[in-house]
């Protein structure tokens, strides 16, 4: 299992809207084809974290979903309420934090320090 956070930039009041639009899209297939096994989000002031369970990362796999349709018209429903963190951004992978510390307890997976 991998985990994946995305930051954001969130207009406050928004975040119903936000969630339709993710409730319609986790209805479909599309977690298949980005591999996705759980979703939350989460909002702190104006920052939207988007914090996703997935299968495992694969650069292809989200080159893939990238492309596709489904993908597509999710990332352009929720551009009127969330923007990109970082002004340099170019694509979804430029929107995720960097974990620079993670552990795992006892009868996890791993169950040691990283």
């Amino acid at each position: 299992m991998n985990r994946v956070l995305i930051v954001g930039r969130i207009v406050p009041g928004t975040e119903e809207a936000i969630a339709k639009i993710f409730t319609e899209s986790d209805e479909t297939d599309l977690h298949t084809v980005t591999g996705v096994r759980h979703r939350s989000l989460y909002q702190l002031g104006d920052l939207c974290l988007h914090l996703m369970e997935t299968e495992e990362f694969s650069p292809a796999r989200m080159e893939q979903a990238n492309r596709h349709p489904l993908f597509a018209s999710v990332t352009e429903r929720l551009s009127a309420y969330i923007s990109p963190y970082s002004p340099n951004w170019q694509s979804p992978r430029d929107a995720m934090a960097r974990c620079f510390y993670q552990w795992d307890g006892p009868g996890s997976a791993t169950g040691t320090p990283r």
